[in-house]
């Protein structure tokens, strides 16, 4: 990944996680935020390798993710592409109704 994170001193750990979702976008044209969360966290330990540190950097927990995305969708950076679809995650085979996944991608007037 291209996009540079920033880190606290005081708290040793990314700032931010708006640059991160905006660059990620830039990438790959839409995802849903459960997969853009992987990515910051495996971005997280790769960025913890590349600095020498033995413990990765602590990521965000699942919500606090999630709004940073609907914070950046209210502001008009990012939009809801109109695709949804049923999680193919394991844990939900028996369920009669699946979680659904909605994903996100950089407002059209940005991303052209």
């Amino acid at each position: 990944m291209t996009t540079e994170i920033a880190i606290t001193r005081a708290r040793g750990r990314p700032a931010s996680v708006t640059p991160f979702i905006l660059g990620h976008l830039t990438i790959v044209p839409e995802d849903y935020i459960a997969n853009m969360h992987r990515a910051y966290k495996a971005e997280l330990r790769a960025m913890a390798e590349r600095n020498g540190r033995k413990e990765p950097y602590h990521p965000p927990v699942y919500h606090s993710f999630e709004m940073a995305v609907q914070r950046l969708a209210r502001e008009g950076l990012i939009e809801f592409s109109g695709r949804e679809e049923e999680s193919d995650n394991p844990q939900f085979i028996n369920w009669e109704q699946k979680p659904v996944r909605r994903y996100y991608r950089l407002r059209r007037s940005l991303n052209e």
